[in-house]
């Protein structure tokens, strides 16, 4: 005799079952038109496109103009959460939520057969901050859309990671940095926790050594240096313009803006109390090393440019940092920063060397912007022991190139096809399951400006195991499955089902002793 309780419960489970083998849909029409051409191998999709407002995702929200910096961490398991930066006059942040398995569904579809699938993984999208400060969080102002603020021109951003470098080293809290490549010329820290946004310039402390506080500036990107020790943070600012100065900030750890010890955001992560310094050097010539020091003087040859562009810190040894020069070419400096009690200017020292030229003519790099240095990988067994450069090109074609640390083996992997620049490259392949170089984000600035992701044609998976995807035809036909056996009245299909009833029954009531897992965080 039929237990009918049984029976039902069984149906429901197994249609719950089914329903989460067909997956659900995200609020995006993302994998839509591509504004991106590829060479050698390397393949692409769409993220989001300007105008793009989510239906159903919460926020009357649709994506600004011109897309310019970007930066990642995962908010959990299942959400990468990207940020996206709009050089536009009355700029803002936007925060892009993805669904990291439909994100891998699409990826590996476009690995094996150039389709994504067609299923959606764009989850929501909304301005990145909700309020902002500009006195170092004593006052605020709410805020949703750009209707009552007045940033100007966001341009390249940072995401970096709770102890950035190992324990208490870094920043203690997952940041994103960026700054305004005109209007005000701020620098700005967002804490991803609370979804505060923090005006630096101008607010930090005057620390001794340097000239106090944070500068103004035309603020193209700031990169996170290792000072090897757990009291201070160091930051390379580089201006687009403005000063045309590379320039230095150290900040101290535990202090509010008066120099006493204090807990807050801006003080913990040494963006409370200050003080920068000129980095003095000249440009050495392609493939020759320079020396470099630090004074607080423009009278002592500080390093200088009309177009200082992007920086990044070295994953695999950060006390170095890549630097795209639009006019002049792609440098790496190399720092030996020299801490007591406190910062030793005259101790310290870097060097820099040149790795490519600005302009090789048709067919090689010209007019370098945007830069992204990859942790050391292995790529379909070739090792690259430093990693890999990426360099967006800020010209007509915006070309996309990679290379070596060392400037060889440069290879053309993409442009636009707007007649706009690239901008904003980020290599994503950790936060979603394969080795370093292989998954980037990039964006476009034509309009309409979009954010892609390009596959290396040597994507490597990790051997950590990753989220299995869901199946959607699996889903369907054991639905229809599920209705024909039922409406023949099979016998064999009631033991079955009580026999799967009861397993998820208990299989539900171990679930719920056991609790849900931490959040995961990466930049």
């Amino acid at each position: 005799m039929v237990d009918t309780n049984l029976f039902s419960f069984g149906i429901v489970l197994l249609i719950w079952f089914a329903q989460c083998m067909h997956g659900t849909d995200a609020h995006a029409l993302d994998g839509g038109t591509l504004r991106l051409n590829t060479f050698n191998g390397w393949k692409a999709f769409e993220v989001i496109t300007q105008g793009d407002d989510p239906a159903g995702d919460g926020f009357s929200y649709s994506m600004l103009s011109t897309f310019d910096g970007v930066g990642a961490w995962l908010v959990d398991a299942s959400t990468l959460r990207v940020l996206v930066n709009h050089e536009t006059i009355d700029a803002a942040i936007s925060e892009v939520n993805l669904d990291i398995v439909e994100l891998q569904i699409a990826t590996s579809g476009m690995i094996d057969s150039d389709n994504t699938g067609g299923g959606s993984f764009v989850d929501s999208a909304r301005q990145a901050y909700d309020r902002w400060s500009n006195n170092g969080g004593d006052s605020w102002t709410n805020t949703s859309d750009t209707s009552n603020t007045s940033f100007s021109r966001f341009c390249s951003g940072q995401a970096y990671a709770p102890d950035t470098f190992g324990d208490d080293r870094g920043f203690v809290d997952e940041i994103y940095v960026t700054g305004e490549e005109g209007g005000d010329e701020r620098l700005f820290a967002l804490d991803s926790a609370s979804r505060d946004l923090y005006q630096l310039s101008g607010t930090v402390g005057s620390a001794p050594g340097g000239t106090g506080g944070m500068p103004f500036d035309v603020w193209e990107n700031a990169a996170l240096l290792d000072t090897g020790e757990e009291s201070h943070v160091a930051l390379l600012l580089s201006p687009d313009g403005g000063s045309q100065r590379m320039q230095l900030y150290i900040g101290e750890k535990g202090k509010d803006a008066s120099g006493s010890a204090a807990s807050s955001f801006l003080s913990r992560n040494g963006l409370a109390f200050g003080s920068w310094y000129y980095l003095t050097a000249s440009y050495p010539g392609l493939g020759n090393t320079n020396n470099g020091g630090f004074d607080t003087s423009i009278a002592a040859g500080v390093l200088t440019s009309s177009k200082l562009e992007d920086v990044d810190t070295s994953p695999s040894d950060p006390t170095q940092v890549v630097l795209g020069d639009q006019d002049s070419g792609v440098f790496i400096f190399d720092f030996d920063l020299v801490f007591g009690a406190s910062f030793d200017s005259g101790a310290s020292s870097f060097t820099i060397t040149k790795i490519s030229d600005t302009s090789g003519g048709a067919n090689s790099l010209n007019n370098p912007d945007n830069v992204d240095w990859t942790d050391a990988t292995t790529l379909a067994g070739t090792p690259y022991p430093d990693g890999i450069i990426f360099v967006n090109e800020d010209n007509g074609t915006g070309e996309i190139w990679r290379m070596e640390p060392d400037g060889t083996d440069q290879i053309l992997i993409a442009s636009t096809n707007v007649g706009e620049e690239s901008s904003g490259i980020l290599d994503i392949s950790a936060l979603v399951g394969y080795m370093p170089g292989s998954i980037l984000m990039t964006n476009g600035q034509g309009s309409p400006s979009s954010l892609s992701v390009l596959i290396n044609p040597e994507a490597t998976e990790t051997t950590e195991a990753t989220p299995i995807p869901t199946m959607r035809w699996m889903g369907h036909a054991f639905l229809a499955l599920l209705m024909i056996l039922s409406s023949r009245g099979a016998s064999p299909l009631w033991d079955w089902m009580r026999f799967v009833g009861l397993a998820m029954k208990s299989r539900s009531l171990t679930q719920d002793s056991r609790g849900s897992g931490s959040e995961l965080s990466e930049s």
